[in-house]
């Protein structure tokens, strides 16, 4: 008899274990303490990252990690299993239904940054007027910001620059410059026009204007006429003391010369060359050359102001290497020596570069776009506008309650309080 009542007893204790992690584990993570401790941990991150450590440096030491994230979803359990805990099984009212909205809205914004975090894309895609970059390759971009679990196969067909488009009205205004591009796999691809206060969404990925230049189509010719080489050269522009632009081949520090052809091509010649825009003509104006013995380039010239860009950028042309990365070296026995030959042709025209003929055939425009992928965009910003509607919910039900209380305490006199605990303490 003893021993038939002693063999469920020695088994209830490891019966009972599971239930206790169960429990353990649900008490850990309803805890008050837990959550103040998450958003106090956070918060601070969140300080260090746009103060301490700021920009990309922040993004891959802080936001884009995976222990903080982690800290984001444990915040959001956290709050969620803390609040509906609590509210489970308890009367339904105006203001328990605008928490509910409130704390679901709060989860649902903490999943959507984690999610947005790990998967988002942000690049800037360079293009000349007429030229095509697949959008999936990391080269077609000068900059390029991912999430760790980013995959460039989201980043489906081609983007076209069809023509920049100065001085453009739309909605009865004038919107400086706006961007004609063509993007997407299918034929025809989709096209549209996008400028300062119009982006163009498609399937997901975003296209916003961001800065713009000037591009000098230079050919190379031989004395006889045969044309040896051609390229896109971009112009930087440098701010002047009397507030006007020169837009030269530099970088952005100063004028440079670069040689002429580029890598992998053998230079023939040294160039440095400067555009001043036509006031009456578009894509016209006089060009000023300056060349050199190949190999042999005058250091930099530092531009006035600290050769900050103008409001149409100052970046290097997307398809060839920036200036400074195959410009000829510095003299070694110091100050460089003068110039070749120097003079200044209208574009079209060719210019007598000694052994060599350069022509400034035509001016392009050249544009950044700044492309954005935000898979969570959509939640966050839902989230945000739900959880404002629960705020007003609340309040309006704190209202009503407030107002009935009176009420009932002008009709029937002072009421004694309700008993702490109690559903209608709660309510």
């Amino acid at each position: 008899m003893n021993t038939e009542r002693s063999a469920p007893q020695s088994g209830a204790p490891g019966a009972r274990r599971p239930a206790g992690l169960l429990h353990r584990a649900n008490a850990f993570l309803v805890s008050p303490k837990l959550a103040i401790a998450l958003l106090v941990i956070v918060l601070a991150c969140c300080i260090v990252g746009v103060t301490v450590v700021r920009g990309a440096r922040a993004g891959a030491l802080i936001f884009g990690t995976l222990w903080f994230n982690a800290l984001l979803v444990l915040l959001a359990v956290s709050s969620f299993t803390a609040f509906f805990s609590r509210i489970w099984k308890r009367k339904l009212t105006l203001v328990s239904a605008g928490m509910i909205l409130f704390h679901l809205c709060f989860a649902a914004l903490l999943g959507g940054i984690v999610y947005n975090q790990l998967f988002y894309f942000r690049g800037v895609l360079r293009l000349t007027e007429g030229e095509t970059l697949a959008n999936g390759e990391v080269e077609s971009y000068d900059s390029v910001e991912h999430g760790r679990f980013f995959d460039f196969g989201r980043l489906r067909g081609a983007t076209t620059l069809v023509r920049m488009h100065r001085n453009y009205e739309a909605d009865g205004g004038n919107k400086r410059a706006a961007y004609e591009i063509a993007v997407g796999d299918a034929i025809p691809r989709r096209r549209s026009v996008i400028y300062v206060t119009e982006y163009l969404d498609h399937d997901g990925v975003r296209y916003f204007c961001s800065k713009e230049g000037y591009s000098v189509l230079l050919i190379l010719s031989e004395k006889g006429g045969r044309e040896i080489y051609g390229a896109h050269v971009p112009l930087q522009s440098y701010r002047q003391p009397d507030g006007s632009y020169r837009y030269a081949s530099g970088t952005s520090t100063g004028e440079v010369v670069f040689d002429f052809p580029r890598p992998p091509e053998r230079p023939l010649v040294g160039v440095q060359m400067s555009f001043r825009p036509s006031t009456i003509k578009d894509r016209d104006g006089e060009i000023a050359f300056r060349t050199w013995t190949p190999g042999t380039a005058a250091p930099p010239a530092p531009a006035a102001h600290g050769a900050s860009p103008d409001p149409f950028g100052a970046h290097e042309d997307p398809l060839t290497p920036p200036p400074e990365d195959h410009g000829g070296t510095a003299n070694p026995h110091g100050a460089a020596p003068p110039p070749g030959r120097e003079g200044r042709v209208i574009v079209g025209a060719p210019f007598d570069a000694g052994d060599h003929t350069l022509t400034p055939r035509e001016i392009r425009y050249w544009v950044g776009m700044d492309v954005r992928y935000d898979p969570g965009l959509t939640v966050i910003l839902s989230s945000l506008c739900f959880g404002l509607a629960g705020m007003v919910v609340t309040f309006v039900g704190r209202i009503r309650q407030g107002s009935a209380r009176r009420r009932r305490m002008g009709g029937g006199g002072p009421r004694a309080p309700a008993a702490p605990g109690t559903r209608e303490e709660i309510a």
